[in-house]
């Protein structure tokens, strides 16, 4: 699935748009989708497709967190792109691959904060939001806090995520630790 520019387009202008000036519906997962956002956004935005996004983001937070590969390989599209909390990038193929090894797994994976912005006339949508894991890597159990943006789009066989790029959120440094960086 090739994105269109002027949908790439699109998301480089959200990046510089506040919420508050942007033409958009913005919906917090979990809570029913205020009227007038639906009608106010003037991109035609249904209310089933913004539901049926809520479920696809739901069943996506479930099939990390118990590591369904199946689950999420309906889910991600072909072409998708994976940034992770450290800077990699992934692949859907290295994406599902991780997750099916046992080098890495989520003990605990939960999101929360979630608001989602529907563009290009209800077709594709931008889903951030926060969450907090328990990792379990090579190296033992890490807690992990971040911040999450994903794309998905809506084509002929449901919503699909495009993209994913993950920050962790870590606590300022004393500045007797950041000197110690420096």
């Amino acid at each position: 699935m090739r994105l269109p520019f002027a949908f790439l387009f699109g998301l480089s202008c959200l990046a510089a748009a506040s919420p508050a000036t942007a033409s958009m519906a913005e919906v917090a997962i979990g809570a029913s989708a205020p009227t007038s956002a639906l009608a106010g956004s003037g991109a035609g935005v249904a209310a089933r497709d913004l539901a049926a996004l809520r479920v696809a983001e739901q069943r996506r937070a479930q099939a990390v967190a118990s590591r369904d590969v199946a689950t999420l390989r309906n889910l991600i599209s072909g072409d998708y792109y994976h940034v992770e909390t450290r800077g990699r990038t992934r692949t859907k193929t290295e994406f599902l691959q991780l997750l099916s090894r046992d080098e890495y797994e989520f003990r605990s994976y939960q999101v929360d904060n979630t608001e989602i912005r529907m563009l290009d006339n209800g077709r594709a949508a931008v889903v951030t939001g926060r969450f907090r894991a328990e990792a379990q890597d090579t190296d033992g159990p890490r807690p992990l806090r971040g911040r999450y943006v994903r794309m998905w789009v809506l084509g002929p066989e449901g919503w699909r995520n495009a993209m994913q790029q993950t920050t962790e959120i870590r606590p300022l440094a004393t500045p007797r630790e950041a000197r110690a960086q420096h």
